[in-house]
């Protein structure tokens, strides 16, 4: 029988904790996605800026008292703010991104967070998720008012209306 070489018990042990490591790392950082399977009801919502009143189509849905609207319909909204705005998915990264004249906004939905002017909101902590539903990805209300429209608008629901102010 030949003697265990410290060498080569060495290698065997360092590579075996790497991959235990590499596996650990893969486990605690993996994409995690919020599907709703709910009834999603259509909102009329309207906007007003410089004296002409914009209206279109908002999917949302009320769950736990909280409101979620959906990303892809709120580009409407923010193309009246913006002119040059740009819409993104990424499905390989799992995120949307609003492209702005202003900067970036990146809803990371396989990580739960929003990225935005230097500044990262992790929703986990937050108890709050990024839906996903019928390839519309949903958010709460007040993320949308805190980050797209920077607390400079809000938006409230009167039956089915959606006013944004």
């Amino acid at each position: 029988m030949k003697r265990l070489r410290y060498k080569r018990v060495v290698i065997v042990s360092v590579g075996f904790c790497l991959i235990v490591m590499i596996l650990l790392y893969m486990f605690f950082h993996r994409n995690h996605f919020y599907e709703y399977e709910g009834k999603i009801d259509t909102y009329v919502a309207t906007y007003r800026q410089d004296n002409k009143i914009y209206t279109f189509d908002l999917k949302g849905f009320q769950k736990d008292e909280k409101m979620y609207l959906s990303l892809n319909d709120m580009y409407n909204m923010v193309l009246i703010l913006d002119k040059n705005t740009k819409v993104y998915v990424d499905e390989q990264k799992h995120t949307l991104t609003y492209q702005m004249s202003e900067g970036n906004y990146l809803f990371d939905y396989g990580q739960n967070k929003i990225v935005y002017n230097n500044e990262c909101i992790e929703l986990k902590d937050e108890n709050e998720y990024i839906y996903i539903s019928h390839k519309n990805y949903y958010i709460n209300v007040s993320f949308i008012e805190k980050t797209v429209l920077k607390n400079d608008k809000k938006i409230k629901f009167k039956n089915k209306n959606a006013i944004i102010q």
